[in-house]
């Protein structure tokens, strides 16, 4: 019994040994980091601009858009008012009571 506390202390004593020493760390390739460049900010400043220009741009051009269809059924409206273009079946077109 004296033999197996001896070598179950010795056994602790080597695991507990072997966990608290620190292991050799291996050497790594440390990779440069990238240099920012002066320009970044301004680049990056000059694209959110771009961008928001070409999204007023694009709204304009459909409100326009929008706004010519809403005109152009206006002003194409063969009905009198109280009355609004019908097609049948057949393709005739005609005006009708609301």
């Amino acid at each position: 019994m004296k033999k197996a506390l001896i070598i179950s202390g010795f056994l602790l004593a080597l695991s507990v040994s072997g966990c608290s020493t620190p292991q050799a760390a291996e050497p790594q390739a440390a990779a440069p980091a990238p240099a920012a460049q002066p320009d970044d900010a301004a680049r990056r400043d000059a694209d959110r601009n771009r961008d928001a220009q070409r999204d007023k741009d694009r709204d304009r051009e459909r409100d326009q858009n929008r706004d010519a269809e809403h005109d152009r059924q206006a002003h194409n409206a063969p009905c009198p008012d109280g009355e609004h273009l019908y097609t049948d079946r057949d393709g005739k077109t005609g005006c009708v009571r609301n």
